[in-house]
């Protein structure tokens, strides 16, 4: 209830401070403080080209501690995906990773012709119970932990580009655009 005075009543306990802690800024060298301490993100300046073999996506490694009693990290990364060429059509696979281990459900292909979009990649990483490298679910975390994403074109005949679009102003213009991170830390 919301009282006329603007304070709440009637809040269980078990819904009160969900989220712990939580950022999201660009990857430009930027130093976080978080409950755990400084974190310095990416500093992304230019394009990555995919290849034929997996490789770490500029930008969207971030090692996190999350706060005491956080149940759930919700790791963010979005990015702008293009044509690396004026080939015709255009596919890419990307993986994620809590520190080695790839987070294998959260496979994702972006695939299309003259392909032109910002990404949004999210992933829940619950915290408790059996570790489950499929869903990301680790047993415990208390110190530092390395979240990133991996990616590469399907064959050289079918390339792709981030960090940078294609088409600018009319033109073909390859222009940077810088991809953001984030985290949120929620007791639930």
């Amino acid at each position: 209830t919301i009282n006329g005075n603007g304070s709440v009543t009637g809040l269980s306990n078990e819904i009160t401070n969900v989220v712990l802690e939580e950022f999201f800024y660009p990857c430009n060298g930027e130093t976080v403080t978080t409950s755990a301490g400084n974190i310095t993100l990416p500093n992304v300046t230019d394009k990555q080209l995919a290849t034929d073999s997996y490789a770490d996506v500029t930008g969207s490694s971030i090692t996190y501690t999350p706060p005491a009693d956080t149940k759930t990290v919700v790791y963010k990364f979005h990015f702008q995906c293009s044509r690396g060429t004026a080939a015709a059509l255009h596919i890419a696979n990307f993986k994620f990773f809590v520190d080695s281990d790839e987070v294998v459900h959260s496979r994702t292909e972006i695939t299309g012709e003259d392909i032109l979009q910002l990404v949004t990649f999210e992933w829940p990483i619950r915290i408790g119970g059996t570790a489950n490298t499929d869903t990301g679910r680790v047993a415990s975390w208390s110190s530092n932990k390395t979240l990133k994403m991996q990616f590469r074109e399907y064959s050289s005949s079918y390339d792709i580009q981030i960090h940078k679009t294609y088409w600018w102003d009319g033109a073909e213009s390859q222009q940077l655009s810088v991809p953001r991170i984030g985290i949120t830390a929620l007791s639930i």
